[in-house]
């Protein structure tokens, strides 16, 4: 009888140990997911970080020169700014990076097309 009771609580420990770490792993998954790290970089490893497309969207909305526009249709061509492009561009065209680490890449990198494509219509 003794024996059985010990075996009665070592199983309700197990049990609730079980659960604890279901929870545990629910928990984690949940804040993997909400947090998903890849949102703030893009697929491709050699394009630019979503803080530098910002920097280029706050210059063309600021009446940007004849030549910085030439030298971003130059680098936006494929698409894709690499960092190379956006470094040249910066020690050309006097650049400010955005200090906020927390910018989604998608929204940022489509409100930069949307501006660009804004001054490819406006275009004389």
């Amino acid at each position: 009888m003794i024996k059985q009771t010990y075996l009665k609580k070592f199983n309700k420990l197990l049990l609730v140990i079980a659960a604890a770490l279901v929870l545990y792993g629910i928990g984690i998954a949940a804040y993997v997911y909400y947090n998903n790290p890849d949102k703030y970089l893009s697929s491709n490893p050699d394009e630019a970080m979503p803080q530098l497309y910002a920097a280029l969207t706050n210059k063309l909305e600021s009446n940007p020169s004849k030549d910085f526009l030439d030298a971003v249709n130059q680098a936006y061509e494929d698409q894709i700014i690499t960092e190379q492009e956006y470094i040249r561009l910066t020690l050309n065209h006097e650049l400010t990076m955005s200090n906020d680490l927390y910018l989604e890449f998608k929204p940022t990198k489509q409100q930069f097309h949307k501006t660009w494509l804004n001054h490819q219509n406006t275009k004389p």
